[in-house]
């Protein structure tokens, strides 16, 4: 999809780099944080480590569902833009587009999943 951004414009690009941007931020940090802890295998590391990152999670979680509600109104935005481009040129199918769909659906079902518990 970004391929085709340059030739549909500026403002699917951006619009784009905000959703991977949030996505990477939201799930991306905390899979990079995992994977230290992971790779460090100390014990104490991994408590210094988590005491560290506390902050994030509650922030994350403080502000999960406006965070997704963000998402949402981006992936909207997302797909506007691909059925607009769609409607002008016959591209290959928006992979890109489709994960981060997909992205978003898993993100709503880990954030009712760990409300229900």
């Amino acid at each position: 999809m970004l391929q085709h951004n340059a030739l549909v414009g500026r403002n699917t690009h951006l619009l784009h780099a905000a959703v991977v941007g949030v996505h990477a931020l939201c799930c991306g940090l905390p899979v990079l944080a995992l994977m230290a802890v992971g790779i460090s295998g100390a014990a104490a590391g991994a408590i210094e480590f988590s005491s560290g990152v506390g902050a994030l999670h509650a922030f994350l979680h403080a502000y999960e569902l406006w965070i997704l509600g963000l998402s949402a109104i981006l992936v909207a935005l997302g797909a506007v833009f691909e059925t607009s481009a769609r409607f002008r040129s016959r591209g290959p199918f928006p992979w890109l587009f489709a994960a981060s769909v997909a992205c978003f659906l898993v993100n709503i079902t880990i954030i009712l999943g760990h409300r229900a518990f």
